[in-house]
Parts: C-alpha cells; structure tokens; sequence
C-alpha cells in the first residue's frame, strides 16, 4: 500500500493511513509540544498544545487527532500558533503550583539548590520532586514564559497517602487524563480512577473518594508512570532524581519471571516500572513498588559474622570463608543439608545442588517450597534435622523454626537480611542478589531468562554462587568453585522445564501477591506493604492530660498555608523566658531527630510558646501530622541569644516562609523601642502568605513580594529592599528570617547599600547546643556556631556559597529517613 505524502513546515514527509498528524511529525523528527498525548494511549485532544495550522481548514486543529491525508499541508510553528501555545502554557501554569517558571531568581535558584525541597505538598517547583523531568516546565522554558498574565489559582487539594506506595498531590494535576486512560486501558476497561467533580471542581479521583486499597487498584504503577507533571508519584523514588540509566532484568520474587525495567542511579536501583505500558508487559505492585526497596534497605545485612565464644564478631569476607570451610569439613554425607530459595538463578541453584553432592557428598539438598506467606522445607531435611541425622546445614535465608536450628551443630547462613537464623548461625555471609548478580530465571511458564546485574554491590559482599564457590575452593573441593556465573551458565545442562500449573496472576489479583523472600515476609522489610497484606488498625497513642504530663501539650494547630503548620504549645518554663529571636528544640518522640524552630510568639500569661514549622523532611513531617491534644517529647528552650533590643531608627524585617512567623515577635519588641519598623514578606505566590493583619498591627509598613508577581511586587524580600532603598527610605539596620538562598539574596542588596543585616542561621542546626558542629558558619577569618554565637549573625561577613554547598552534604540520608508508611499509621516507618 502506497504511502501517505504531505508537508508538513515545508518539508516533505510521508505517513500511512490512520497516522496523525503528530504521528507523522514524530517520524520525521519535528517536535510538536504535547501533554495529553502518548504513544500508548489512543487521541485525546485535551490540552491542545499540540495545534498546528492546515492549509484549507479553518481554526487550529489538534495534530495528535487530526489524521493525515493526501497533499495536506501543515504548518507547525507559525507565530499565531506559538503565541496561542503561550497562552495555553500560561492557563495550564496558572492553575498548577508553578510560581518558579516565572520567578526572577529561578535559573540562580537551581544553580544554588539543584535538588528540590522535600515538602509535604508540591506548591511551587522547588518543592516539586518532578522538577527534573516535568513536561510542563520543560515546555514552559522553550516557549520562554516570563509572566503568566492570568489570575493564580491553587486549588488546595491535600497530598493523598493514605495508601501505600503512592503520593497523589493533585494540585498539580492538569487533568490531561493520562492516568484515567491508562488505567482504563490495562484493565480491561475498569479503572479504579476517573474524572469526578464539573467545571471548575473537577479533578481524578476514585469512586465515593475511597482509598484505593478499598477499589480495584492493582499498584501496577501505570498511573505514576505516565504522569507528565509529577502528580502521581512513587513515595519511595520521588526524591531520589532522574535515574542515571534504566536497566532490563527479570523479577525473581515470583515465578511469574516478570520481564521489568530498574531504574539505576550511581549503582543504585532507586525504582523500576513496566517494560511497556501494555497489558502483556504489567508486573504487579511487589515487582513495580517492592523489589527497587530491598537493595538500599536499612535492615539489610551489610557484614560478614562469625560467631565467637562471646556472642558474632564482624570480620572480612575472606576470614569469613575460611570459618565456614572450617567449621562444615566434619559434617559431610548424611549429616550435611543445604537449604535453597526459590527466587534465585539457575546458577545459583545449580551450584548449591552440586556443592552439596561433589563438596560435602550429600544428597540432602532441596528448593524451599512458598505456600503463600510460609516458607515450606522438604519433610526429609525436616526429618533428618529432628532425627539427629542433619547435624550442619547452609542455608540461603530464615527457613528453620527455632526449633530446628536449636538441634544443628552447624549452620552457616547466606542472606540480605538478619533473622532468627543469623543471630544462631557460626558464619553469617551478607549476600548479593536478585539484580546485583547475572544469570538465568525459569518462569512458571517454562522460559528461560535473563537476568541482567543492574546494581552495584555494597563493598565486600559477593552474590550466592561467589560464596559457595569460594567456600567450596577452600575445602579443596575444586570442580565446585568457578570464577563467573556465565561458566556455571554454560555447564548447566541441557533440559526439558515443565510449565507450571497456572494458578491465576498476581497482577490481577493481590491475594496472589508474593508475600515472602529467604523467608522474610516482604511486609517486615517494606512496611508500605502492610496496607495491602495485613489490614491493621491505625495504632493509636494514649494521651496524656494531668498535672504535670500537660506539659508540651499541643492547645492549637493550623495549617496556615500549604506545608506551613502553627504549634501553640503549653510550655510555660519556656514561655516564662523567652526573648525574640530566640529559638527552641522541638522532638515528638524519644526517637525523633532534634530540630530547633524560631519562636514566632509567646504568652507568659497562658503559658504558651507558638512555632511555625515548614515540612521540608522526615522530622518536620512528624510534626506536622500532629493534632490539637497531642503532645510532643521534648520542648527544651529558650535557646540562643537575644536580639540586641535598642532604637535604631529605621528598622527592615524580612520574612519568607516560616521566616514569616519568625519576625513577628522582633516587629513587636523593636517598635515598643522606638524604632520604624518595615516588615518585608515574601512567598512564591499569594496562596502561601499568611499573618499579614498580625505583622500589619505590629509594624508601621507592610510590604509584600511574591515570586510570580501574584501580589504585589514581584521578587523576593531583595526587591523589597531595592524598592525602599529607591524611595529613599535611610534603613539603619536590617533583620532577615527564612531560607538560606533567600538569606544570601538579601544580603547581596543590603551590601549594595551598607545596610546593617543580621540573618537567623536556624536552618543550619541539628542539635541546638554547640556539640555537633553542623552549624558552623565562616565569617571572615572566623568561624562562628549559629546555635550558641547566633542564631543571628552577620549576613555581611558570612562566605554564604560555601554554605549552600554543605547544605547538600546529608541529603541522602534525609532522604533515606523519610517514611514509607501510609500516613494512616501514627508510627513513621523508613524503607531504605
């Protein structure tokens, strides 16, 4: 059949029937912007970015709806197209938390905090974990949007996580219904989201807005998949960043042998999906949400035992080999059994079984059988282990009740995760697995495939083969040790493999999910797992209420604006002392992280001390998930100096953020004192300012900016200063609360013009009191400690780029505390 021709911006180009015109663009290599369109769903003609001008018609069709024909001439780019294109961004923009497409500060912003703040809700792209790969702001950055000329919109909608492995923060959501479709599509019609709501109300959600483990979700991971903004995503990658490479393996946990993507990143699996968007290429929620969790895993086991006559000694890999060795040469034939996982290669499973015959000329070797979340040995080894007759075994996990393991002599255990088996084992070998080692995969249908390594290993631990290689090689055995999986690859044998009976998916049925792995229960390594597996309640802490357990008594709680949450908090040792610009340390439990908060107020009268606090991480989340009547484990303070309280004259305060709060006591003091005080506020956008009639009553000028110009001056707290500055206000000193880049900004303008300025260096401390160090500042030829010489110290004199560039010194590991656990749960689990 002859082709389709046609031009499309004057070059000639060929198409088949049934092509569209955005088909036949892609094919020729000339990009037309689309959001709602993809290759793997049907047209939709939603977002309309995607208009091109065809000779002969009128308006501007949709090319991802507009099929090809004969002769047809296409212009993709003409200047009415890019200015409609334009507004359409501008309309997308202005109802999807997007003040940093347009903000002054925004290529300086990424150039000083590359990676985004890890907020609870998404209300700009600096709080947006998408920011990286967000279609919307790549386009926005071609059609060079500098104002968005249209009224804001924040549609306040709360982060959806009551589920497990997802975060649903539909304020950013464009509705393109790319996930509706998908959903649709992959299952067999029955979405377990759509479109509700009209007009202006609508939105995606599920049906009577239950949760979706109460629909027919399947936690595929489509939805998050295909989202372009960054609404739908994965709670365990989300932070982690744009993967370095995406590797193809097999998911082992089940027999399935699901073919599937693993995003890597610095050696590192920090997520998986689907190989396609089809329903022939889905895995199931543990291979797309489960598996990417167990290599980073805090629980993993990441060195090598032995024990000793006063409890397991930590030792190299190399003593570790010897010990096994040493202890298992006594204990061949009969009295030796070795004990294998399912959910491994080939060659791991064919070198145990030969280890087992040729090293310790046994034939007490068996595949533990998984009988859903039961871990079933073969009756012989069980038998023989209770008779006495199995005196040593090896085993590949936690299969052996504590009564079998009392009865070995020996046992010599090689696992990812500690279990009641390793703490009695004589040798404990920390393993690699799954996608840290290559080889093969039988499938339940009897295929053989590939397994390919797409993570690196921790330092100084080896895959199963490479152990019982080198533990063979040591006891002399020499036929069992080889120096690669591909030679054990090629020694297998040629055999028939009986497809298994088909007992229904996992992928379409999560009672059928895999449940266990070495005999770990999936749901103890990866607590998220919980809400799907076991439907526990909610764990509810017994309050507190009389005499002195009043204490640190929460009275009133607000979100105040997205992310931006007040505490009044009963404390009246605290309050009783307080001074402004001083700070306090804040823990909700005994195990949280020591935080300090500015003071924003305080009532000696009531007793009562407030904060505000912005969710930016693990810790301020705790604090945030908080209610009225809850109380908090520690509030020790007043901590830091004092501001120096004096007549100045003309004094500028500013505030961004829950810097906002922070100044609001200093307004007060310093105008009792005498002085003209000028609060200047900033946020990104008009939906997240807050106590403007407070600072207003408290100061003689109020004066504020935000970032996409919503409100007021548009910028930051600098060009509030630069505005004053050229009406020729004379300030004769400055005080500035909020983030450290904001911080800097200031002082940059106030330099211009010798302006006095002292910055709060709260976001620097850890602990509070001077013994950790991490607050060090360099001023000068000085080094100064925020929490004991501050918190307020000199912006002028402070090298502020080096202190940007320490702010990122711990971000994995603040990623790694965030928690995992549905937020139904009132413990914060973390998974990696």
């Amino acid at each position: 059949m002859s082709g389709i021709k046609l031009k499309i911006d004057g070059k000639e180009v060929e198409a088949q029937a049934g092509d569209t015109i955005l088909d036949a663009a892609k094919n020729a290599g000339i990009d037309i912007p689309t959001l709602c369109a993809h290759p793997s769903l049907e047209p939709y003609g939603a977002c309309r970015l995607c208009i091109v001008k065809v000779e002969g018609m009128r308006g501007y069709p949709t090319s991802c709806t507009t099929p090809v024909a004969d002769g047809m001439n296409v212009n993709t780019t003409n200047e009415d197209i890019i200015q409609l294109r334009r507004n359409i961004l501008k309309l997308l923009l202005s109802g999807h938390t997007s003040p940093c497409v347009v903000c002054l500060h925004k290529d300086l912003c990424e150039k000083y905090r590359p990676t985004p703040t890890k907020a609870g809700r998404t209300t700009r792209c600096g709080t947006c974990s998408n920011r990286e790969d967000c279609s919307l702001k790549g386009y926005s950055d071609e059609y060079e949007i500098k104002d968005l000329e249209v009224p804001v919109i924040y549609n306040n909608i709360p982060v959806e996580r009551d589920d497990p492995f997802m975060d649903r923060d539909y304020s950013l959501c464009i509705l393109c219904g790319r996930c509706v479709r998908i959903c649709k599509k992959l299952h067999d019609g029955k979405g377990a989201i759509d479109f509700i709501g009209r007009g202006k109300d609508a939105r995606i959600g599920t049906v009577f807005g239950k949760d979706h483990t109460d629909t027919n979700c399947q936690f595929c991971g489509a939805c998050v998949d295909i989202c372009p903004t960054g609404a739908l995503t994965d709670r365990y990658a989300k932070w982690l960043g744009t993967p370095d490479e995406v590797v193809r393996t097999t998911c082992m946990l089940c027999p399935e042998g699901c073919l599937i993507d693993l995003k890597v990143k610095n050696g590192q699996v920090i997520g998986a999906q689907a190989t396609d968007l089809t329903v022939d290429a889905r895995v199931c929620a543990i291979g797309r949400f489960v598996l990417p969790q167990l290599f980073e895993n805090p629980s993993r086991l990441r060195k090598h035992m032995i024990r000793v006559v006063d409890g397991d000694r930590k030792v190299s890999y190399e003593e570790t080999v010897e010990h096994a060795a040493e202890k298992l040469k006594s204990f061949s034939g009969e009295a030796f059994a070795m004990i294998a996982h399912p959910s491994t290669t080939r060659e791991d499973i064919y070198l145990m079984r030969k280890f087992t015959k040729e090293a310790m000329k046994s034939d007490n070797f068996c595949v533990v059988k998984i009988d859903k979340a039961t871990t079933l040995v073969d009756d012989t080894i069980v038998n023989g282990i209770e008779s006495g007759k199995i005196k040593a075994a090896f085993t590949t996990g936690d299969y052996l009740g504590k009564e079998l393991l009392d009865k070995l002599e020996v046992l010599i255990v090689a696992d990812m995760f500690p279990s009641k088996a390793t703490e009695q084992a004589d040798a404990v070998f920390a393993a690699g697995a799954l996608a840290e080692t290559s080889g093969t995969f039988i499938t339940k249908a009897g295929e053989a495939r590939e397994i390919n390594v797409c993570a690196k290993l921790p330092d100084d631990i080896y895959p199963d083969w490479k152990i019982i290689s080198d533990v063979a090689a040591k006891m002399g055995a020499s036929g069992v040790a080889v120096k690669s999986s591909e030679e054990i690859t090629k020694e297998l044998p040629e055999s028939q493999v009986a497809k298994s009976v088909n007992e229904g998916s996992p992928i379409e049925d999560l009672a059928l999910l895999p449940r266990i792995y070495r005999g770990h229960k999936f749901e103890d390594i990866v607590c998220a797992l919980k809400a799907l597996v076991i439907k526990e309640e909610p764990v509810e802490e017994e309050t507190r209420e009389t005499g002195e357990e009043k204490r640190f008594k929460i009275l009133e709680k607000q979100e105040l604006v997205p992310d931006t949450h007040m505490l009044k908090v009963y404390a009246p040792a605290v309050a009783e002392n307080c001074k402004p610009g001083q700070f306090v340390i804040a823990m909700v439990n005994e195990f949280s992280e020591r935080i300090p908060y500015t003071v924003a107020d305080w009532d000696k009268d009531e007793g009562t001390v407030t904060i505000n606090v912005l969710e930016a991480g693990r810790s301020s989340r705790e604090v945030a998930l908080l209610k009225e009547g809850d109380h908090l484990a520690h509030f020790a303070g007043p901590l830091g100096k004092e501001i120096d309280v004096k007549k100045y004259g003309t004094v500028v305060l500013g505030g961004g953020c829950y810097g906002v709060g922070g100044i609001y006591p200093l307004a007060k003091e310093l105008k009792k004192a005498g002085n003209r005080v000028i609060c200047v506020i900033e946020a990104a956008s008009h939906y997240l300012l807050y106590w403007e009639k407070k600072l207003k009553d408290a100061c003689d000028e109020l004066v504020i900016t935000t970032k996409d110009g919503s409100r007021d001056i548009k910028g930051g707290v600098q060009e509030g200063v630069e505005m004053l500055v050229g009406r020729g206000e004379k300030i004769d000193q400055s005080f500035i609360i909020g983030c450290t880049f904001m911080m800097m900004l200031v002082c940059e303008e106030t330099k211009k013009h010798s302006i006095p300025t002292l910055t709060a260096m709260n976001p620097l401390m850890l602990d509070g009191t001077g013994m950790c160090g991490a607050c060090r500042v360099t001023m000068g030829e000085e080094v100064k400690f925020a929490c004991v010489d501050g918190p307020f110290l000199d912006g002028l004199q402070i090298d502020w780029k080096e202190l940007m560039q320490r702010h990122s010194a711990f971000r994995s590991e603040e990623i790694e505390s965030l928690p995992q656990e549905h937020s139904k749960h009132k413990h914060l689990c973390r998974t990696i």
